[in-house]
């Protein structure tokens, strides 16, 4: 779980940094968010798998994790 959150923790401090930049630059609130709809419509179909694969990555990992110390428990 410490994982999860830590990614959680990363992602928010990113954006919250993109869009305090903008902020500070004078774009408009609604402008921020803009330009995540930007990134996803430009990239191919391999690219998106790629970002699809780094983004459920971390919740894998830890459902591997919890399902190794239930199986030790079991035994």
């Amino acid at each position: 779980m410490k994982i999860l959150l830590i990614y959680a923790m990363l992602i928010i401090l990113g954006l919250s940094m993109v869009i305090s930049v903008d902020w500070l630059t004078g774009t408009p609130f609604s402008q921020s968010f803009n330009f995540l709809t930007k990134i996803f419509i430009t990239t191919t179909f391999q690219e998106l798998v790629v970002i699809i694969i780094f983004l459920v990555l971390p919740v894998i990992q830890v459902a591997v994790e919890a399902g190794k110390k239930k199986k030790k428990h079991s035994h």
